[in-house]
């Protein structure tokens, strides 16, 4: 099952605009809507669901009655914000390079959307589908992944380059003048996905400042500088929905279907097909925090419990026990005793003195 998620470091950049575009009030109320925390976006890593985006950008612009909110938020989006992920696409030799780079490793970005690269006469058509049609709020996300398009190909092209057209999934009733102002590009609407059209003979331009050889980065170095693998499953989809659930409260299976806009049984489904169920999923990531918990913070074992859902510590300690042959406390002062420097050991042991 296709399921688009989008890394945190986008939201956290689209929160950050929209903060500066009206006032951050505006923006803690669509925040709500979408159940998301301004804490979550604190985290170095990690995917929402896409559609957590759309429903942020709908709810500011029926606030503020722009139409075109996405389009202004992807005019002022830093490419940068996606870390590794900019470093990777913008260091490439050339523009044909950065678009096949970007291609490549949009997994670790935008897991279950898709770029396509087609050639059209003299032009190749940069395509971006976010599969979420179905979804309000999904024009604002298209318009802007023009625009972020665009910032990557200007990195190789200059400031003043624009694409030979633009084509975008509205069907033009709201009018299109304010993207060609923006773009400087004429505007195709009614499209199925968002697309550029790039002159062939611009791919050769060769990168303006190419990165140092320590600075370059590679497909292989992506997810430790993205802090995270993208999710390939179903499963791994609800295990990162259960860590974004973990952060907010609530790891039922109904929140985590609502997260993911989907029923319940729709979910037990596509889970099943992969031979697994969401009560084993949870089980895993709930022992696998409570191991992380205990071993590399200070809370109490009662903390850590209710942390996890537990309301008796009772109940967390019996369970603890039954997952490792431990108590909570037991394991806490094992994993404290294996981690302890050695008394025998000198640092400067094997110096000159």
């Amino acid at each position: 099952m296709r399921f688009p998620m989008v890394h945190l470091s986008e939201l956290a950049e689209v929160v950050a605009i929209l903060d500066g575009i009206t006032h951050p009030s505006v923006v803690d109320r669509a925040l709500r809507k979408a159940d998301i925390r301004r804490e979550v976006l604190k985290a170095e890593a990690g995917f929402v669901p896409y559609s957590v985006e759309a429903v942020v950008l709908e709810s500011v612009a029926r606030s503020i009655g722009e139409r075109h909110l996405g389009a202004l938020v992807g005019a002022a989006f830093d490419y940068r914000a996606y870390r590794g992920y900019a470093d990777y696409v913008l260091g490439a030799a050339t523009l044909a390079g950065a678009l096949a780079r970007g291609q490549r490793a949009l997994p670790l970005l935008h897991p279950g959307s898709y770029v396509s690269l087609v050639r059209d006469g003299p032009n190749v058509i940069l395509g971006f589908d976010t599969g979420l049609q179905s979804v309000v709020g999904h024009r604002h996300l298209d318009e802007g992944a023009a625009f972020v398009m665009s910032v990557a190909c200007r990195h190789f092209m200059g400031p003043d380059w624009h694409p030979e057209w633009i084509s975008v999934t509205g069907d033009g009733s709201s009018g299109f003048s304010t993207l060609e102002d923006l773009t400087g590009a004429p505007i195709r609407g009614g499209a199925a996905r968002t697309a550029l059209a790039i002159r062939m003979a611009d791919l050769a331009t060769p990168n303006p400042n190419p990165p140092a050889p320590a600075d370059i980065v590679t497909l292989r170095d992506l997810p430790a500088l993205m802090g995270a693998q993208h999710p390939k499953s179903m499963e791994d989809v609800v295990r990162e929905t259960l860590r974004l659930q973990f952060r907010l409260g609530g790891m039922s299976e109904d929140s985590v279907a609502r997260r993911l806009s989907l029923g319940p049984r729709s979910l037990q489904r596509a889970l099943q097909q992969e031979g697994t169920s969401f009560r084993e999923i949870r089980a895993r990531f709930i022992q696998d925090h409570a191991r992380a918990l205990l071993s590399d913070t200070a809370l109490s074992v009662e903390a850590v419990g209710r942390a996890l859902g537990y309301a008796e510590p009772k109940s967390f300690r019996r369970a603890f026990r039954g997952w490792t042959g431990q108590s909570p406390a037991a394991y806490r002062t094992a994993i404290c005793e294996a981690h302890a420097p050695d008394p025998g050991h000198r640092p400067d042991a094997g110096l000159a003195s």
